[in-house]
């Protein structure tokens, strides 16, 4: 039987993957048997963002908080990672002031939490450009009227999505080397003071306003690995913004941008030997290790063809200039047919062509 435990985990990993639609079937699938944990609704609300649907973050993040209210034992890191989460979907439906509430609550609980200074600073930026509106006149007191039943239950406000063109799809694309992750996000003709990037130790948040007014967001928390944020830089090229995310551990592999979350709490996955498991869409867990111990292997146990070449690199590296010359002057002048070690034979003339037998040596016409 299929557990809450297990749908979180092949959320983690479809999430880990950036396919965002398969880790909110899975999200779901699991509030549906179990509506109590806090961790998966802000997970599916953190989904949610990728996905752009802004409305559905920020619902899944009053649900956190409703449900810490009924658990006075849930860390405080949870709470504040709900305040955020809440904070970013309403900055996002462009309610900059619940933004600031929630932001600000975040603030209180867990000053450090990343992110959350890059956010406050977009929010105060946003809340600048808005008109200042006087206080209209007090209304006259309105007569109470019957109220039914219906009407009088509870219900979650949510902010509604403001009514702007769909923005433009933005690409991007990540490699990494030995020293440094590389994050090409793909806009044109892009403005350096219209970039604002942020980079700290676990975290990466990217914000642009686009050449067609609308807004770009990407954010990446937790990063897959450390980071080293002074080493790490930016440029603005015309066709692209270009991010390199210096590693903390120099040669560590990253399987994904994006990481578990360290707030997950209990939902965290490990493998039994108690090391993080790779991100992957499979619902079995490979033992990476061990599948690259076994790769290790089959390179050792060369045989055929790859044994003879092996000898023949060893034999070449370790002659002497008049050995390495046969053995060049003769695979070459008889196609591949003759290899001599033999510089005094191989010397006196053209080496001819000696097919294996059975065999006939035909010309090429091209």
């Amino acid at each position: 039987m299929t557990t809450v435990q297990d749908l979180f985990a092949q959320g983690s990993h479809a999430f880990a993957d950036e396919d965002y639609e398969e880790a909110v079937n899975f999200y779901t699938k699991a509030i549906e048997i179990n509506a109590s944990h806090v961790e998966i609704f802000l997970k599916r609300s953190a989904t949610y963002q990728k996905l752009g649907k802004d409305k559905e973050a920020y619902e899944d993040a009053l649900m956190a908080l409703a449900l810490i209210k009924e658990k006075p034992s849930v860390d405080v890191s949870v709470e504040a990672k709900a305040q955020l989460r809440k904070g970013v979907a309403a900055f996002h439906l462009h309610d900059y002031q619940t933004a600031k509430v929630a932001l600000e609550a975040c603030h209180a609980l867990s000053p450090d939490q990343r992110t959350l200074a890059s956010w406050m600073r977009k929010n105060e930026q946003e809340l600048a450009k808005q008109p200042k509106v006087a206080a209209p006149a007090p209304a006259p007191t309105p007569v109470a009227a019957p109220v039914s039943a219906a009407a009088a239950a509870p219900v979650i406000a949510v902010p509604a999505a403001p009514a702007t063109p769909a923005a433009l799809r933005v690409r991007h694309e990540w490699y990494q080397n030995d020293s440094y992750v590389t994050i090409s996000v793909f806009i044109k003709n892009v403005k350096k003071e219209s970039v604002d990037i942020n980079i700290t130790e676990n975290a990466l948040s990217v914000s642009v306003k686009m050449p067609t007014g609308s807004d770009y967001s990407l954010e990446l928390d937790p990063l897959s690995h450390a980071v080293i944020p002074s080493e790490s830089k930016f440029e603005v090229l015309s066709t692209k913004i270009e991010i390199q995310l210096k590693k903390e551990r120099f040669a560590i592999k990253w399987g994904a941008l994006e990481g578990d979350d360290v707030n997950a709490g209990s939902m965290a996955t490990t493998n039994l030997a108690g090391t993080p498991a790779y991100p992957s869409s499979s619902r079995k867990t490979k033992n990476w290790d061990a599948l690259e111990k076994e790769a290790a292997k089959d390179e050792d146990k060369a045989d055929g063809d790859k044994a003879l070449n092996q000898l023949f690199a060893q034999i070449y590296k370790d002659a002497d200039d008049n050995t390495k010359r046969a053995m060049m002057k003769s695979f070459t002048e008889s196609n591949g047919t003759c290899l001599s070690t033999n510089w005094d034979e191989v010397g006196k003339g053209t080496v001819e062509t000696r097919p294996p037998e059975g065999m006939v040596a035909k010309k090429y016409n091209a």
